[in-house]
């Protein structure tokens, strides 16, 4: 049993995160969603070091940065951490972005791990399809409050795409009803104005009458407006809900290439410190096309997004290339300066770029030097895509991102007009962008979707024993000199085919 009570972090003396009181007393599965810098981590870490005042079950911590101590690449070194925290025998289990690193097979490993542990799992991840797989609530940090949703990632999404459609119904109401009353208002306003004045047919003038009639009207109506005025006054204010623009990107230098194949490896083998990754590799891509790149931890996918990088960079083709150790940043340049430099896209679609990754209003005119790791790779990721660029080649990109900002970047990507080369350990991103995935296996690049070629002799074997299966039926039926003679040639040829 965990109890989380009057919890208030603060950073720089700011709140981000408030809770009353969360009670969890059964083992489970929770997924801890917010945006970057939301406070994920921060909570995860003060559970830890405060867990006394939580629960009196022991509390294992596997962070989301880990030393590299053991030599090992990324996705070795978190198993290795993964298993050690999931060995022990802790009633809470608490895991920071355990998908990071991990390929296909060891992230199957885990979803099987988590599932057979019996305790409190409380998982920080952005990882849509992993928390889908394993999640049984979702914790969303909301406006530093914790809001819980049952059920997993996709459900979560369901709530929130019906919660998001009732306020924008609600808000479009109140704005009809405000109209109306403010409408209202002016009218009765007019009417009292004009109450006690008649045309005079003389003077063809309007006149003032005070009589005791015309100044019943006019208090009447006067009444009706200030009443109308009061239930506009009382109208619960509704906020407007906001909207994410769309960016739209330049397909001029797309449609210069038209149907081009503009990438081509034919039959190169791939090193990498003198060690073969790639035989015999050969991809053919064209301008528009979308594809991912994919294998076991090792295999070598940067080293041929390398490979293709360094073969393209100083070619007609306009590349760009992002990684995680990507640093085309000036520290001292703001954000906006950062992006424009190398951009020909007007302010408004940078700023539509970057506040779809929640970098917003005077937020872009803050130096690269003060802005977070995160906050750094989401500047990286626009400057790219604004770079008029004909080509991106991006692995990981999703790494250190908040799940919103994860679906943000997959939209823009989506509706990018050039051609992507893309590694991701995120099977949903990638296949939500990438038409096509290749493969990485036993040193080959294979498309699993391609149907291998045919083979003729395989062909003729198939047509060769339909032959012999039916002059069999007819010498069952009565043999003749004729049958046995083509029975016998059939077979012979069938034996020749074999030994080709």
């Amino acid at each position: 049993m965990m109890n989380l009570n009057d919890i208030n972090l603060e950073i720089n003396g700011e709140t981000i995160i408030s809770i009353e009181n969360i009670t969890v007393q059964d083992p489970k599965t929770i997924g801890l969603i917010g945006r970057n810098g939301s406070g994920k981590t921060t909570l995860l870490e003060h559970m830890v070091n405060s867990s006394t005042l939580y629960t009196e079950q022991h509390i294992s911590y596997i962070p989301q940065l880990k030393n590299n101590d053991f030599h090992k690449s990324g996705g070795e070194t978190t198993k290795v951490y993964l298993q050690k925290g999931l060995k022990s025998s802790a009633g809470i289990i608490l895991l920071d972005e355990p998908t990071t690193h991990l390929d296909e097979t060891n992230a199957a490993w885990l979803e099987d791990e988590l599932k057979q542990k019996k305790a409190i799992k409380i998982i920080a991840s952005h990882d849509r399809d992993f928390l889908d797989k394993v999640a049984d609530e979702i914790w969303a940090i909301e406006d530093t409050k914790i809001v819980i949703y049952p059920g997993n990632y996709s459900h979560y999404k369901d709530i929130e795409a019906h919660n998001r459609q009732r306020a924008k119904l609600e808000y479009d109401k109140y704005i009809r009803e405000k109209q109306h009353l403010e409408k209202a208002v002016e009218s009765k306003s007019r009417q009292a104005a004009l109450a006690n004045r008649v045309y005079n047919k003389e003077t063809k003038k309007y006149v003032t009458k005070e009589t005791p009639y015309f100044n019943k009207m006019q208090k009447k109506l006067d009444k009706v407006r200030t009443s109308m005025e009061t239930r506009l006054d009382q109208l619960e204010e509704k906020e407007k809900p906001e909207e994410e623009k769309q960016v739209i990107f330049y397909t001029q230098d797309i449609e210069k290439l038209g149907g081009k194949t503009i990438i081509r490896l034919e039959h190169e083998n791939i090193t990498m410190n003198n060690r073969e990754l790639l035989k015999d590799a050969s991809l053919y891509l064209k301008a528009t096309d979308k594809i991912s790149i994919t294998g076991k931890n090792g295999s070598g996918k940067t080293t041929l997004l390398n490979y293709i990088y360094d073969k393209y960079q100083n070619s007609n083709l306009a590349v760009g290339y992002f990684y995680q150790q990507l640093e085309s940043l000036d520290l001292n340049s703001s954000i906006l300066e950062n992006i424009q430099n190398t951009s020909n896209y007007d302010e408004t679609t940078v700023r539509t770029a970057l506040a779809r990754l929640n970098i917003k209003n005077d937020e872009v005119h803050k130096k690269v030097s003060v802005i977070s790791g995160g906050e750094r790779v989401k500047v990286q990721l626009v400057k790219l895509l604004m770079s008029n660029s004909q080509v991106l080649i991006l692995d990981e990109p999703t790494n250190f991102l908040d799940v919103h900002s994860i679906e943000a970047l997959e939209e823009m990507l989506k509706s990018y007009p050039g051609l992507i080369i893309l590694v991701s350990h995120d099977k949903r991103f990638r296949e939500s962008i990438a038409a096509v995935s290749y493969n990485i296996q036993n040193r080959q690049l294979v498309n699993p979707d391609t149907p291998p070629p045919r083979n003729p002799s395989k062909d003729e074997l198939l047509v060769l024993e339909t032959q012999i299966t039916r002059v069999l039926s007819d010498l069952a039926e009565g043999s003749t000199p004729e049958l046995e003679e083509e029975f016998q040639r059939l077979i012979k040829q069938k034996n020749q085919l074999k030994d080709r």
